[in-house]
């Protein structure tokens, strides 16, 4: 009996294990090439990536990302930002992606392959491994996400998004394959992406808004790979004539999340015709009733979807953002979206939830009736004459491995430990 005991504890053990690390874990790793010291300087095309899946090792696919010496995603259009390595070798600043479900156990056994280091990856309670192989004749071809830009389409292995032809800051329909109405047909869960910037026109007295339309967004720069697209776009603002914004957007467009990182600068020039502007960017939802809200500030306060805002619905946007800035947003249906945004050291304007649970609401752009919701942050007062910068992640899953909203936040959020052993 006492061995019966022991053996379902480890059974149960083992389980527990494995939902953790390979149930839907489809998230990439961005792992900074600091890490890999010998490959640094190096030309990327003789390294190949592998990993033990089913007692052999395999070939996994993998993606090296430039990113500038100041921390963004580098593109060779983008003069605003330097890279202090030549074009074609890995730079220090630059970030290998793997996918977290291709990691697997520690090598055994005597491999052909030409290993020359290896990869340990530590990650909420779970260990996995990669090998780094040198001119490997097997190579992974998988592709997990592509880019159209003639159709404006993002499609990967879970969800498609439809942009506008002329704006890619506006946002169509969104498809998740898990996701459908009730009556079990596939539905876009999205009206629409909602980007705002509130300012007073040469007094407070006199408000201006701007949104997703005033914004023509130009695509500069497109690099693919088998884990991620990556999207190099400027737009220009102009207000009584006067240009009052430049924006550049960097996307990375990945299998089950995206990363948009955002800079511009409100010139001096703007003191002279705006006051301190507010931004707002938000998704707005088609009808996702039932649906439940949770953010990292908020405490035990949930948003319940119902078509009207509640006094604690109201009571969260009240309360500003400390700390650990993320919100849950689950359906209940087949798809939960994890927000993250982060901002540059020392920034200390007020960041507040942006939360509209209305049936009636018009929030112009928008292809369905009301806010049913749509949900964000707002930044209040954002510097003039001084860069601005964040990146808003959002990581999509089908049921946030059936983890509780904090749990899943910290298994997702938290950096993996990261290890590399040289093999010779």
């Amino acid at each position: 009996m006492r061995r019966l005991i022991f053996s379902l504890a480890c059974l149960a053990t083992l389980l527990s294990s494995a939902l953790l690390s390979s149930t839907a874990w489809a998230h990439i790793f961005q792992i900074p090439a600091t890490q890999f010291t010998e490959l640094v300087g190096q030309a990327p095309e003789p390294y190949s990536f592998f990993s033990m899946q089913n007692g052999r090792l395999e070939p996994v696919p993998h993606q090296w990302l430039a990113f500038s010496d100041d921390g963004y995603p580098w593109f060779s259009k983008d003069s605003s930002t330097k890279r202090s390595v030549k074009k074609g070798v890995i730079g220090a600043t630059d970030r290998l992606l793997l996918r977290r479900s291709d990691g697997g156990p520690r090598l055994t056994g005597n491999p052909v392959e030409q290993i020359v280091g290896e990869v340990q990856v530590s990650v909420a309670g779970d260990t996995i491994y990669y090998y780094a192989v040198r001119n490997a004749y097997r190579q992974a071809t998988q592709s997990y996400v592509r880019f159209d830009q003639q159709r404006m389409q993002l499609r990967s292995t879970d969800y498609s998004l439809s942009m506008d032809q002329k704006n890619m800051l506006i946002w169509n329909d969104f498809f998740y394959r898990s996701f459908t109405s009730p009556s079990g047909q596939p539905e876009s869960l999205l009206d629409t992406l909602k980007i705002r910037m509130s300012a007073g026109l040469f007094s407070e007295n006199a408000q201006i808004t701007l949104n997703n339309e005033n914004l023509n967004p130009q695509i500069e720069e497109v690099i693919e790979g088998p884990l991620a697209w990556a999207v190099f776009a400027t737009t220009t603002l102009t207000v009584a004539r006067v240009p009052v914004m430049r924006m550049r957007n960097y996307f990375l467009l990945m299998p089950q999340q995206t990363d948009i990182h955002t800079r511009f600068t409100l010139p001096t020039v703007a003191k002279a015709v705006l006051t301190p502007p507010t931004l707002s960017f938000s998704l707005d939802g088609n009808k996702l009733y039932g649906s439940k809200l949770v953010t990292s500030w908020t405490g035990d306060k949930v948003a319940v979807t119902d078509g009207k805002l509640s006094a604690t619905e109201q009571a969260m946007i009240d309360m500003p953002l400390e700390g650990k800035n993320w919100l849950w947003f689950g359906t209940g249906r087949g798809f939960d979206l994890l927000a993250e945004v982060q901002f540059l050291e020392g920034f200390e304007r007020p960041v507040r939830l942006l939360y509209q649970d209305d049936a009636k609401l018009e929030n112009l752009p928008e292809r369905f009736p009301g806010q049913l919701p749509n949900v964000g942050f707002t930044i209040e007062q954002l510097p003039i004459g001084k860069e601005f910068y964040f990146r808003a992640g959002l990581y999509f899953s089908k049921d946030s491995q059936g983890l509780g909203p904090g749990q899943y936040a910290q298994a997702l959020l938290t950096p993996p430990q990261i290890s590399w052993r040289s093999i010779k």
